[in-house]
């Protein structure tokens, strides 16, 4: 079994050093999320001999009809530790952690389509939300942070995908826009 941790401060390089490595984003960019957006208690991370090789985030604030919403962002696996199942431990943790501080919904947008089975499969994900649009409420810190990433990207695809705690009803959320997805 995979294990993961929850982030701390002094793991900010490491975590900003692997997305800049996975995804090529500026160092403009993942200081702009750390400053906004990120907080130890919502970044799980795998490590191998003591260096983070994969993580992710998971952002709350969202609102959807009443509905807490969470946010899975940047997951990111270094080249040379993929295929072992850490960024399914690290996502299923996040869900966990998410419904356990109250979140209803846990959303995220894959990067791209071919991602959509892995979140169906790993974490249990169905498509949901659509991309973009008016629907879903923000907290100031992310419309901040959505304007700095710019207009959304025609290749990811259309719909967020997003799985329920247990009893909680999504009817009516599919017409619902997701306007910061951050691609």
């Amino acid at each position: 079994m995979v294990e993961t941790r929850i982030s701390r401060r002094p793991d900010i390089p490491a975590l900003s050093a692997l997305w800049r490595e996975v995804f090529g984003d500026t160092e403009e960019l993942t200081g702009a999320f750390f400053r906004l957006l990120w907080r130890e208690d919502r970044c799980r991370v795998a490590e191998r001999d003591g260096r983070i090789v994969s993580m992710g985030f998971c952002l709350p604030g969202a609102e959807a009809r009443g509905l807490k919403c969470s946010y899975i962002y940047a997951m990111a696996t270094a080249d040379g530790a993929r295929g072992g199942g850490l960024a399914a431990a690290v996502g299923r943790a996040l869900v966990s952690d998410a419904f356990t501080g109250g979140a209803d919904i846990v959303a995220t947008l894959p990067a791209e389509e071919s991602l959509c089975g892995w979140y169906a499969s790993r974490l249990g994900m169905a498509p949901l939300f659509r991309k973009g649009g008016p629907g879903v409420e923000f907290p100031a810190g992310w419309h901040e942070f959505s304007r700095l990433c710019g207009a959304h990207d025609p290749d990811t695809p259309a719909r967020l995908w997003a799985v329920a705690r247990p009893g909680v009803e999504t009817g009516g959320l599919e017409e619902l826009g997701w306007e910061c997805c951050f691609d």
